[in-house]
């Protein structure tokens, strides 16, 4: 049992190893979706599941939409920059 317990702990000695391709943008969508359905889970005052399910998926998609266009805004200002 604490070998499991010293285990699991070792493992977040190191951090997790995310490179720098476009493809690392993608470590974001869990992130969003675990934010956006602990802030709707506080925000609203009594959960039905449907309009639960709504209102996470909404800000789900409000957040993605916005962070890709902050990406995309950056990566044609460092072109221009850089070009």
């Amino acid at each position: 049992m604490l070998d499991n317990f010293a285990n699991m702990i070792a493992a977040f000695t190191a951090p997790e190893h995310i490179g720098t391709t476009p493809y690392s943008i993608l470590w974001m969508f869990p992130l969003l979706a675990s934010v956006s359905i602990i802030y709707k889970a506080t925000k609203l005052r009594v959960i039905f599941v449907k309009k639960f399910v709504k209102e996470v998926a909404i800000l789900f998609l409000t957040l993605s939409l916005f962070m890709i266009g902050v990406a995309v805004l950056l990566y044609f200002v460092v072109w221009f920059v850089t070009g």
